[in-house]
């Protein structure tokens, strides 16, 4: 988050309007990130360094073989089954 004021120590600061850092620190937006934007990012962080898709990760999760948490994988079932 960027705050703005007027004074030297910052006595006065409070947080600029609009705009947000995510939560890897390495975006900005606009509009805040969500919990779902930082489930997603966990999830295709993992994916990334097992070099698989959704896909197959997917399909690990129902043959109950992924190692993903609990959370990210009802996450990415969820994601999966509603995709349109």
């Amino acid at each position: 988050m960027i705050f703005t004021g007027k004074s030297a120590d910052g006595s006065d600061m409070y947080p600029a309007n609009g705009v947000y850092l995510s939560p890897d620190g390495e975006q900005w937006s606009n509009m805040p990130f969500t919990k779902e934007d930082k489930m997603w990012g966990q999830i295709y962080d993992h994916l990334a360094s097992n070099l698989r898709s959704p896909r197959m990760e997917y399909d690990l999760i129902q043959q109950k073989k992924s190692k993903l948490s609990r959370r990210l994988r009802d996450h990415l079932v969820y994601l999966m089954e509603n995709e349109q």
